[in-house]
């Protein structure tokens, strides 16, 4: 399916909100005001809501249905969808890392508690939403789905450690933990980062 549009410049939220809608649909764009997802029967009534937001807007555009492209185009069309999908379980990694590391920090400091705990969970939580975001538009199986979701998990096991850590704390009037590494799930020194492998 193919969304061509335009939006007038003025008010700057009306466009950005058709860029978000679409970029959350998990669309490719071609080129500014050209966007393309595969026909399925889910995404056909989202993008015609979109469709009709453009209007509302006092934009102009046009949705085309099951567009044959030229004889080999097919492989390239899916791989852009790959690659947009690929930057963001990349992007998720990262953030991965960072809250691995920002549980290490919490681990580390003398005073942390339940404040904590709920801040990371937070996160955590969030982390997870956004990777079923990603896999909800990921059509293609784009690479770097597996090592996230190994990334998340490590996560998980880092906070239940932690939330284990601030319970005992507690009970013990604020005791040091015994082992930061071993609660985090490994002795190395420093959470993973992210590796060299990792699909580009």
């Amino acid at each position: 399916m193919v969304l061509i549009y335009t939006v007038p410049s003025q008010p700057t939220r009306k466009r950005a909100y058709v860029w978000r809608e679409l970029k959350r649909l998990g669309a490719v764009y071609l080129r500014d005001g050209v966007a393309l997802l595969p026909h399925r029967q889910d995404l056909e009534p989202r993008l015609r809501e979109v469709d009709d937001r453009i209007r509302e807007y006092e934009g102009t555009s046009y949705l085309l249905l099951s567009i044959d492209f030229p004889s080999g185009s097919d492989d390239t069309l899916v791989q852009a969808f790959q690659h947009e999908r690929r930057q963001e379980y990349r992007e998720l990694h990262h953030a991965g890392v960072r809250f691995l590391r920002d549980v290490l920090a919490d681990v580390d400091a003398d005073d942390f508690g339940f404040p904590d705990v709920d801040k990371l969970d937070s996160e955590l939580a969030r982390l997870h939403r956004w990777y079923e975001q990603i896999q909800a538009r990921d059509y293609f199986g784009a690479p770097g789905s597996d090592i996230t979701r190994d990334i998340l998990e490590k996560c998980d096991r880092a906070f239940e450690h932690f939330a284990g850590t601030a319970s005992e704390r507690q009970e013990n009037d604020g005791s040091p933990p015994d082992d930061v590494f071993d609660r985090l799930g490994g002795p190395s020194s420093s959470p993973q980062a992210v590796p060299d492998d990792f699909p580009l």
